[in-house]
């Protein structure tokens, strides 16, 4: 499989987590999120990170999980449901970035 290929891979299945989790009530999401951390976590730790740092960057991916939560809530205002399986849209080229704030 090319990095390609699995990059697209592991953003579809983070953007389905994202998209059930939306659908939760925010007090039930934690767990989830614990969840999430001690993955990846682990994962990173399996492909050589140190501690420190995989602690890092599973807090990270936590972070983007919440924010595309937060997203997905807004873009789904009263009447707009999409399937879980569906595509996440494709970011536009060119587009200004804005800043994030951290959690």
């Amino acid at each position: 499989m090319s990095v390609g290929a699995a990059l697209e891979q592991l953003l579809r299945l983070i953007y389905r987590r994202a998209m059930k989790l939306a659908m939760l009530p925010e007090d039930e999401r934690d767990s989830h999120y614990d969840h999430i951390r001690l993955s990846c976590c682990a994962a990173a730790e399996h492909i050589g990170q140190d501690p420190d740092r995989a602690a890092i960057t599973a807090n990270d991916m936590v972070e983007f999980v919440r924010a595309l939560v937060g997203i997905i809530e807004v873009g789904s205002g009263p009447g707009h449901e999409q399937s879980a399986d569906q595509r996440p849209p494709v970011p536009h080229s060119g587009g200004q970035e804005t800043g994030a704030t951290r959690i």
